[in-house]
């Protein structure tokens, strides 16, 4: 399953767009006393377009609706620690901080600043 996100900037009549990508990896390994398969299921978010530093994204896995966008802690458009309630929620908040980009330590979440995405 593949989400393709377009953002189109009226200022610079410019579209972007972002991926979000659901991955399943199976592994089999041994694991402890017992031989045990494991499962992964993630989004993976990728984008080719760049920050206001002219800056690549780096690709951003999310492993669950409680993988918040700023350091697992803090959603990127508000101030809250809640889990993302459902995968939409999810996708909005992390194309949020895409756009819009984040300071250094936004609501104290200790991540590093992001620059918002540039449209021209």
């Amino acid at each position: 399953m593949s989400v393709n996100i377009q953002i189109y900037s009226n200022d610079n009549s410019t579209t972007k767009t972002i991926n979000v990508d659901f991955v399943g990896d199976i592994l089999a390994a041994s694991y402890g006393a017992t031989n045990a398969a494991c499962a992964q299921y993630y989004y993976k978010f990728t984008t080719s377009a760049q920050d206001t530093d002219s800056h690549n994204y780096d690709p951003k896995i999310v492993r669950s609706l409680s993988s918040l966008a700023l350091n697992d802690t803090k959603q990127s458009a508000t101030n809250t620690a809640n889990a993302y309630s459902d995968i939409k929620s999810m996708i909005v908040d992390y194309v949020y901080d895409y756009i819009y980009g984040h300071t250094a330590n936004q609501f104290s979440s200790g991540v590093r600043e992001q620059k918002p995405m540039k449209f021209n």
